[in-house]
């Protein structure tokens, strides 16, 4: 090859560097816009252990008003679902976006290692401070109640307190859900083992009185509205609903007072859809949710929205759940428990 041809060579292969190059850049182009749209329109991850109807209820709702954002739910027993969470930590990280679930100590320990953001939406100004944990890093959205709940076909005389589950005409027919499930259930067991007039006498009264211990709340009630039980502990808004279906049970707001079981929602850190996360909690927040978890029984945390039938309109008595109590002895709580009921 002469000079002359070399020297005209060269700019021909630049050329076609350049335009290999050029290629090149654009492909990467389309898979990083590729992947942006991907992340963009990632579904919102919620692990809970709230009712599945009810959540996929809040599910189909929030869709609608927020096109383009999915939400994808897991849903077990409050224990369970901290299993799992804590088997994906340990394997480097989780699926969750979101977490809703009725086991406020386990909030506090995740805000403890810095796992959950902060995020107040605009809509939960007007809910009571209270009910804004750790600066914004978990919330209560609606109010649920642990309390005492009876068979108007088997019970005769209404019952007025938490002691009446331990009554001898009842032996046999009480039912309670368990705490290695629900997480109602143990804040229950924690609040009332360190409440005046109750602790674990209360629970060896309710082992003489043959007590049956279930799996869930939901179990309970249903074994309610059958007639198996009589009178049981149970949350307030199951048994509403079954009432409203036509089932012959009701609730009572006891003398001593109804336990507030808090079931806080947060955001993870490191959300794979922050922006979808923070769209949910400010559905939760809105008027739309609030009334919509006013039909679903439950009582709404914002004020100025009308509450579910069967809430009674006079202020309740309510004892707020001991969660210090609780996180101080977990694990000594599990231990008497199951060694008083005998469960494996």
């Amino acid at each position: 090859m002469t000079p002359e041809e070399e020297i005209m060579r060269r700019p021909m292969e630049v050329a076609k560097l350049i335009g290999l190059l050029l290629v090149g850049l654009w492909v990467l182009g389309v898979i990083w816009a590729g992947s942006a749209e991907v992340s963009a329109a990632a579904p919102v991850t919620l692990y809970t252990s709230e009712s599945l109807d009810k959540v996929n209820e809040m599910k189909l709702d929030f869709e609608k008003r927020n096109p383009g954002v999915a939400l994808n739910i897991y849903r077990s027993g409050t224990q369970v679902v901290i299993s799992k969470l804590q088997a994906e930590f340990q394997a480097g990280g989780t699926l969750a976006d979101m977490i809703w679930m009725a086991d406020i100590d386990y909030f506090e320990d995740l805000a403890r290692k810095d796992l959950l953001a902060a995020y107040t939406p605009p809509e939960a100004d007007k809910a009571p401070a209270k009910f804004k944990y750790e600066g914004g890093r978990y919330h209560e959205v609606r109010l649920i109640f642990n309390t005492v709940a009876y068979n108007t076909l088997r019970v005769k005389t209404r019952p007025s307190s938490w002691k009446d589950l331990t009554d001898p005409q009842f032996k046999g027919k009480v039912g309670v859900a368990s705490p290695f499930y629900s997480g109602a259930a143990f804040s229950t067991l924690g609040t009332q083992v360190n409440l005046p007039g109750f602790g674990w006498e209360f629970y060896r009264k309710l082992k003489g009185n043959a007590v049956v211990v279930e799996q869930s709340n939901g179990t309970v009630a249903k074994k309610l509205a059958t007639g198996e039980f009589s009178v049981v502990s149970v949350v307030d808004f199951m048994v509403r609903e079954a009432k409203a279906a036509g089932s012959p049970v009701d609730h009572i707001w006891p003398k001593e007072g109804a336990i507030l079981v808090p079931t806080p929602v947060g955001i993870l850190k490191g959300a794979k859809n922050p922006e979808g996360a923070r769209a949910f909690l400010r559905y939760l927040y809105s008027p739309e949710g609030q009334r919509l978890f006013a039909q679903q029984g439950y009582v709404p945390v914002l004020p100025g929205i009308e509450g579910p039938r069967g809430v009674p309109s006079e202020k309740l008595e309510v004892v707020l759940t001991d969660q210090a109590y609780i996180g101080k002895h977990r694990e000594e709580l599990k231990a008497k428990y199951r060694e008083l009921f005998e469960l494996k």
